[in-house]
């Protein structure tokens, strides 16, 4: 008796620890959907492909998902972030943007950055040279890539857009960026 109690007590802490950790990853889920960030560059803390996976974010922390859903592309797979609830680099309202030539069905987009801005940005790709970066409009996850030099002059080129991609990218930024 005294050990199917012990079983039962064992399967109770068991059950309640179950209970808890997808209590927590419905929240994650939950936190990765529902956020609303302003529009700029955000160091990737932590990639996951599932949102479950992330210990709970710090305070001024959030879970984003990443897809392609804004392009049409709707089978590649859901990525998620950790960052920071503040872009590490913001877009200035002195951005310019255009699209850069088509090379092998692939075009690439241009962005030149405010002065300010542009301080910031080589500052932030100094120092974070080889880690991933997401680039966040309209609180949503556009593109997400890795920083592979240090970025002077504010002039960024995001490359390898296929399927008209950097021109939908071009067109959600002249939107959406604060002019």
């Amino acid at each position: 008796m005294k050990k199917l109690i012990h079983a039962l007590i064992g399967f109770l802490l068991l059950f309640i620890a179950a209970a808890g950790y997808t209590q927590e990853a419905g929240e994650a889920q939950k936190a990765a959907q529902n956020v609303s960030l302003q529009n700029g560059f955000y160091l990737v803390l932590d990639e996951q492909s599932d949102p479950a996976n992330f210990a709970k974010p710090a305070d001024d922390e959030v879970i984003v998902t990443y897809t392609l859903d804004h392009l049409g592309v709707t089978d590649q797979p859901a990525r998620h972030f950790r960052v920071k609830n503040r872009p590490d680099v913001g877009f200035s309202p002195e951005a310019q943007l255009e699209v850069g030539d088509k090379v092998d069905g692939k075009t690439t987009l241009n962005v030149v950055l405010g002065e300010g801005n542009a301080r910031e940005l080589q500052q932030f790709t100094a120092a974070n040279i080889d880690r991933a970066v997401a680039i966040i409009v309209a609180g949503k996850v556009v593109t997400a890539h890795k920083i592979r030099s240090e970025i002077v002059g504010g002039k960024i080129q995001i490359t390898r857009c296929g399927d008209d991609a950097c021109e939908q990218l071009y067109l959600w930024l002249k939107d959406t960026v604060d002019k």
